[in-house]
């Protein structure tokens, strides 16, 4: 079990926990419990400069939307009837169900989402937020360290996302790892 020092970081009060798997044998795994715990781990051991990082979170939350907004089906006629900001039809005569695929109104938003593989640009501190003196726009100044990634996040400003080393990697990043390997042979 794992959770944020969100008190540091002044954005809410009590803490998301989360359960993260450990690889290896099991003594691996009990040498790395003894060495951390009650300890923090900070960003900068576990990610390197430019790597790449999935990203996992909940989506903006938009609440209840027609099926126009929500799956961008186009309007109807302006002379049609039952309404211009619905289906055409919701499905054929039989089975004698409306199926999933209808689009229909909805929640839009709000769901969990995982962004794999966006690159890790820069890890920074709070040292270097006190040293070049900015802040991030609709977010303000870090108080902890930070992770700039490259391309969009999903959710608000301030949502509590989490990173996680890549599950699905890239061939770039499978080809620096045989480079490595062949140089220390």
């Amino acid at each position: 079990m794992v959770y944020c020092l969100v008190k540091e970081a002044g954005i809410k009060k009590s803490p998301d926990i989360a359960e993260i798997g450990l690889g290896g044998s099991l003594q691996e795994k009990l040498d790395f419990i003894k060495r951390y715990f009650n300890k923090e781990i900070r960003v900068e051991e576990i990610l390197g400069q430019g790597g790449v990082l999935d990203v996992r979170g909940l989506t903006k939350g938009l609440g209840i939307q027609g099926p126009v907004k929500r799956f961008g089906i186009s309007l109807r006629q302006h002379k049609s009837e039952k309404g211009r900001r619905r289906p055409g039809t919701l499905g054929p005569w039989h089975p004698a169900r409306v199926t999933f695929r209808t689009p229909m109104a909805g929640q839009k938003g709000f769901f969990s989402r995982a962004i794999y593989n966006l690159k890790v640009i820069g890890i920074g501190t709070a040292k270097d937020i006190e040293r070049y003196n900015f802040e991030f726009p609709r977010y303000g100044r870090p108080m902890t360290s930070y992770v700039i990634l490259k391309g969009s996040v999903q959710g608000p400003a301030k949502r509590q996302l989490m990173l996680t080393l890549p599950l699905r990697e890239t061939k770039r990043t499978i080809k620096k790892k045989f480079d490595v390997l062949r140089l220390l042979k």
